[in-house]
């Protein structure tokens, strides 16, 4: 399965935290496509849009050394959306659904281009699901906004903004800082929500709300806005699943393991790995075979060469199907299927007493 391209690199943040840094490069997959790792969903009336990579011409991210002297545009591929709905209550949304954030730093350049119901384009934080998330968002009316949507309400009259000009067809940066209850939002730069006083320090300013404490993050704009969203990186300090925790020990209690791995859905019917006994196939696609372990709780035995491939459901403590477990082990002259289970048995029951509910394994 061909995974959405992400650039990851080891950044120290202001905290001096170390952290990972996603660099979301629309430029390794299919323009005219939605980008891999990405789900379209909208809040309010209507369906989701169909966001798309294309190319334009982006301005590069420092001014030119002299008031004169031309930008130099080069072609780009940029996230791109046009809903034709266009009514007040339709709210597209583009969540990348690969990971889940706490405190992290999103960054992205954003440009409205056009749009018949009053133009905005955003960032969705700590998002729940479709209807439960925050956001910030540039309207070409002037002003730059934070607030909940909850359950489908959007609170945006309790919101925090401020009057700032945001021009159409112009790129612009838009930078989002989220620790613990705390949320600051930068504009080309520039600290702008919460407004601070003229010559006033500003560390000590954020806005500080509860309702989420991690969620996903994406992309939104408002009915039929066209907007387009262009270098988008996100700093964060990744949470460790529960699985790989639990693999890694299974790993150090039974080191001739050639293989393990577990398998979840993350979305009904698409199982994908969230515990490898290497850390190599994190988050690839499952098969029929391991959805049918999730689905049905069968058991599957393969023997190949010297070594078995056992496939067979974990249990939470209700004995409720949460996940498929693949071990892989060396073979024995004469090896039935019914030793290769249960060899593989004693591994899935060690994992079990670790296990409350599908929760647990992934973040």
């Amino acid at each position: 399965m061909r995974m959405f391209f992400l650039g990851w690199i080891f950044v120290g943040l202001a905290s001096g935290a170390w952290a990972v840094q996603l660099n979301f490069d629309f430029s390794k997959d299919t323009p005219g496509q939605i980008p891999p790792g990405f789900v379209s969903l909208v809040t309010g009336q209507g369906h989701p849009a169909h966001w798309i990579m294309a190319q334009e011409s982006v301005p590069p991210t420092l001014a030119p050394l002299l008031d004169k002297a031309p930008a130099n545009m080069t072609t780009h591929s940029v996230l791109s959306v046009q809903s034709p709905d266009t009514r007040e209550d339709h709210f597209p949304l583009l969540l990348f659904t690969n990971e889940t954030f706490s405190d992290f730093n999103f960054t992205t350049r954003f440009k409205v281009s056009g749009g018949i119901v009053d133009p905005m384009a955003g960032v969705v934080l700590r998002a729940q699901d479709q209807d439960n998330y925050y956001v910030v968002r540039a309207s070409t009316q002037g002003n730059l906004l934070w607030y909940r949507v909850v359950n489908g309400k959007s609170y945006d009259m309790l919101g925090v903004g401020v009057k700032i000009p945001v021009p159409g067809r112009v790129w612009q940066e838009l930078r989002v800082e989220c620790s613990g209850s705390r949320t600051r939002c930068f504009l080309d730069g520039k600290l702008v929500i919460p407004p601070g006083r003229a010559g006033a320090p500003t560390n000590d300013l954020a806005v500080n709300d509860t309702t989420f404490a991690s969620g996903k993050i994406g992309f939104w704009c408002k009915a039929d806005t066209q907007c387009s969203f262009a270098e988008a990186s996100v700093e964060y300090t990744p949470k460790v699943p529960f699985a790989e925790i639990v693999v890694a020990d299974i790993k150090k209690q039974y080191p001739r393991l050639l293989g393990l791995k577990i398998y979840a859905d993350k979305e009904p019917g698409r199982p994908v790995i969230v515990g490898d006994i290497d850390g190599a196939a994190l988050g690839a696609a499952g098969a029929k075979y391991e959805q049918d372990v999730i689905d049905r709780g069968s058991i599957y035995f393969l023997k190949d060469g010297k070594a078995v491939e056992v496939t067979l459901p974990l249990r939470d403590r209700n004995g409720e199907v949460t996940a498929a477990l693949k071990t892989r082990m060396e073979s024995f002259p004469g090896e039935t299927k019914e030793n290769a289970v249960a060899r593989a048995t004693i591994v899935k029951k060690a994992i079990e007493k670790r296990m409350t509910t599908f929760e647990n394994l992934t973040p």
